[in-house]
């Protein structure tokens, strides 16, 4: 497979072209993410008879491991055209572009999918799964007031930006880089933006919504970035002022509050609105992936409350196979020698007198991540270990919620 890195003089009308036929993009002239996204992010194509039909692209940012940062291979668009489906083009294309960051100092990887099973062959594990509400704004329990806001447009992505990265850390969170958010602003015509300022001009909390245009909705919002729960509370209160006109509005439920404290008799409204078009109604789904790229940074970073073991660790890691041989960095498949605790360490070996767990990649991901026990794993993903051991795993993982609050 021969790639290369997106050109966009020479391949804007063929990488134009893939876009649309996948319906991704309908405006070349316009559209952000061609113009403005691409040429600045790590693009990568893949030309079959001398066009591009394959396409591969990743941003540098950050994940939030508890209270330390790592260094974030987020891919940010995978796409083939129809005429390059099923030939494995799509995966070896992301592999490559993984694995080139990792070279670079990429610690984890993360995307989002359009269904499961497709990113597993490459070492991804399923992340935590989000709460996707859908309310009628009447039907909030905010008891206060909402303040008038600022309106916010694509002029100032660079207060917005900043806020987004400034807002209140959770485990897992993702934050990429300036360009990111200003191609994420969207159409003028159907995105808009409401903030509050301090006295000294810097933006604290806002919300940014797609829906413009439509009389009763549905706004979809697309994020909200707060410094502290009482900023959330600010935004909450403006989404229930739109009451008067607006009947539904959807988006993924912000971390550190469960969405149904909030809302007006929530099983009762469900009811009445099951065969609307406007339901109101909350589910979950996991629809973002991630995985370790770099094994013993991640664990040194790890600080857990547990009492200080030693286990083996036997980890496969099925990525080596989709990238190409001149590239160094393989995969991070091998025996270990973990340690963990307040200070955790993992270094290439193995030790006769220590129990061993046997795993993916993907499933130590999850595990690592606090997404899913151990124990849980065994089932689900394919681990093995002794009981004794995954007791103490499951005990150490006991993490924070993860939550990527960063769509990309």
């Amino acid at each position: 497979m021969k790639y290369r890195k997106f050109d966009l003089k020479k391949d804007k009308d063929s990488v134009y072209r893939v876009l649309n036929e996948c319906g991704w993009v309908h405006d070349k002239k316009k559209d952000k993410y061609l113009n403005k996204f691409l040429p600045r992010a790590n693009t990568l194509v893949m030309d079959i008879n001398d066009e591009v039909e394959v396409m591969a692209t990743s941003s540098n940012g950050s994940i939030r491991y508890q209270d330390e940062k790592l260094k974030l291979s987020a891919i940010t668009g995978v796409t083939a055209s129809l005429l390059a489906r099923k030939q494995g083009f799509a995966g070896r294309l992301t592999a490559t572009r993984l694995a080139l960051d990792a070279e670079k100092g990429a610690e984890v990887g993360a995307l989002c999918i359009f269904d499961q099973g497709y990113y597993n062959k490459l070492g991804f594990g399923n992340g935590n799964c989000e709460n996707l509400v859908s309310i009628t704004p009447s039907t909030l329990k905010i008891d206060r007031k909402g303040k008038t806001p600022v309106r916010l447009t694509e002029k100032d992505y660079k207060k917005i930006h900043k806020n987004r990265v400034n807002r209140l850390p959770n485990h897992c969170a993702v934050t990429l880089p300036e360009y990111a958010t200003q191609a994420e602003l969207g159409d003028k015509n159907k995105n808009m933006g409401f903030g509050y300022f301090d006295e000294s001009g810097n933006l604290t909390h806002h919300i940014w919504l797609h829906g413009k245009g439509k009389e009763q909705g549905p706004y979809w919002v697309q994020w909200l970035a707060y410094e502290n729960l009482d900023q959330l509370m600010d935004l909450l209160a403006l989404i229930k002022s739109f009451e008067e006109q607006i009947m539904m509005v959807r988006m993924v439920v912000p971390p550190f509050i469960q969405m149904q404290d909030f809302i007006e008799k929530p099983y009762l409204i469900k009811a009445m609105t099951r065969k609307a078009e406007n339901q109101n109604n909350i589910y979950s789904t996991a629809y973002w992936q991630l995985r370790i790229l770099n094994l013993p940074k991640c664990i040194k970073k790890t600080h857990l409350s547990c009492e200080d073991f030693n286990f083996n660790l036997q980890l496969s890691d099925p990525i080596g196979e989709y990238i190409p041989e001149e590239i160094k960095w393989r995969s991070i498949a091998g025996d270990y020698v973990i340690s963990l605790g307040n200070k955790s360490s993992a270094k290439r070996g193995k030790q006769k007198d220590l129990p061993t767990l046997k795993a993916s990649v993907n499933a130590f991901t999850r595990m690592w991540f606090g997404i899913m026990s151990a124990s849980s794993l065994v089932h689900s993903d394919g681990i093995n270990a002794p009981q004794e051991l995954l007791i103490k795993l499951d005990k150490a993982f006991l993490l924070p919620q993860a939550h990527v609050d960063w769509g990309f």
